[in-house]
């Protein structure tokens, strides 16, 4: 009897340790790649970003890029600016990849928004703005203030509810901190501190990478783009011209 009670012992432990065994295959036959890419703000990821069309910002005919001509430019697009003329973003331009830290002190890629069947709007702003603070309270608190103000439209409430319902993408991106400086992790982290929202994923333009690109007049300055990351509304100042066109493309649908 005790034979056969030993047998059946050494016979569960042999079906528990391929069990195991079978476990540990199958975590490893997950490349390396989607356990390293989860991001720490639950951010979405896009295995394919690096198949998005190139984006040129190199002098002298990428976007930010000074000008004479369209002819000048890579996407034939040459706009007086306030300081100048340059090579300016466009509707159905690709816009650039952007590596950045986030609220969380983690190294966020734009394009990983891409390829999920969202619109997503991109807001360039900075620390001291003080209309960047009426909209970032707006989505954190749904703090009524910026309804008072000339730029708001009835409607945009609509706006709210697609970000908390998760339909479509908003990123904070911020240049500068409050005392004008440069942006840095430590610029989003205490933004996210005062306006915490865990569906807005706020990125630090360091070097001023997209500054330069976009050259707001007015901030907050936001640019829709589709899923593939393609330009659908651009401006140079406030939040209008993206919010408008979103909603019209929601309306028709």
């Amino acid at each position: 009897m005790r034979y056969y009670f030993v047998q059946i012992l050494c016979l569960l432990s042999f079906i528990f340790c391929e069990k195991e065994i079978l476990s540990e295959n199958i975590t490893d036959s997950k490349s390396k790649e989607d356990i390293e890419s989860t991001y720490i703000g639950n951010w979405p990821v896009n295995n394919e970003k690096d198949k998005i069309s190139d984006f040129s910002s190199e002098c002298p005919s990428g976007v930010g890029c000074e000008c004479s001509l369209d002819s000048d430019c890579l996407n034939n697009n040459c706009e007086k600016q306030f300081k100048g003329k340059f090579c300016t973003l466009k509707e159905g331009d690709v816009f650039p990849e952007f590596i950045a830290y986030d609220q969380y002190g983690e190294q966020v890629n734009l394009y990983d928004f891409a390829n999920q069947g969202k619109y997503i709007l991109i807001e360039m702003g900075a620390a001291w703005c003080s209309p960047c603070k009426k909209l970032a309270s707006y989505f954190a608190y749904k703090d009524q203030t910026i309804i008072s103000d000339r730029i708001w439209r009835p409607g945009y409430e609509k706006i709210y509810d697609m970000v908390i319902n998760e339909e479509i993408y908003f990123v904070t991106v911020l240049y500068e901190d409050i005392y004008k400086d440069n942006a840095s992790k430590y610029t989003v982290e205490d933004w996210y501190s005062e306006y915490p929202d865990d569906h807005i994923p706020i990125l630090a333009d360091e070097n001023k990478y997209l500054h330069r690109i976009i050259k707001p007049t007015g901030i907050p300055a936001v640019t829709l783009l589709d899923e593939n990351m393609i330009v659908v509304a651009t401006t140079t100042r406030g939040f209008n011209v993206a919010f408008d066109k979103l909603l019209s493309i929601k309306n028709d649908d």
